[in-house]
């Protein structure tokens, strides 16, 4: 089992993931990602690598002009393979603004961390629309 220390940090990673997506900080968002890391949508968008991941949240951006607002609830986070990977299982939910404020889409989670001086990073992360 996960120490509560790591299950905060796990929450906090995944908190900032949603803001920094949905108001556009492609570097920071990026930097929650290991190096090496990959984001997909099963089916529709896989992309691996920093310098593909920087566009995520210019895609956000465009997609939802800006009134998209991400969430991540229902985090399960389990110790991985070694000391330094977890996986997580989680619900994500996209809100679209534009008109009052409607779902827009909700997805089944399944990602895995890394561990990486000291933080958790994420190393894969697979979105199922549900």
């Amino acid at each position: 089992m996960l120490d509560i220390a790591d299950q905060l940090a796990i929450q906090d990673l995944f908190a900032n993931y949603c803001h920094r997506v949905d108001h556009g900080d492609a570097a920071g968002w990026v930097a929650l990602f290991a190096p090496d890391g990959s984001f997909e949508v099963a089916g529709a968008l896989k992309l691996e690598g920093a310098d593909r991941l920087t566009a995520m949240p210019g895609i956000v951006a465009q997609q939802g002009n800006g009134k998209w607002r991400h969430q991540i609830t229902n985090i399960v986070a389990r110790p991985g393979d070694d000391e330094r990977t977890a996986h997580v299982v989680a619900y994500g939910l996209v809100t679209d603004w534009q008109d009052g404020g409607k779902p827009a889409s909700f997805t089944d989670y399944d990602i895995m961390l890394r561990r990486m001086d000291g933080e958790w990073r994420i190393a894969r992360l697979v979105a199922t629309l549900v």
